[in-house]
């Protein structure tokens, strides 16, 4: 079963893939990691400082 917050996030992944360029989104989207979900709070992972 998926958990709630993956179903979230790629909603909001199909979301940023239209509207930034392929390269970006690779870049700068496919790396981060959904975490949990809390309400209407999704938490995520970003691989290190920079994405900050």
């Amino acid at each position: 079963m998926t958990k709630e917050y993956l179903r979230v996030w790629n909603m909001c992944l199909a979301q940023i893939k239209q509207a930034v360029p392929p390269q970006s989104f690779t870049t700068w989207f496919e790396p981060i990691k959904p975490i949990k979900l809390e309400g209407d709070v999704l938490t995520i992972l970003v691989p290190n400082k920079f994405f900050l």
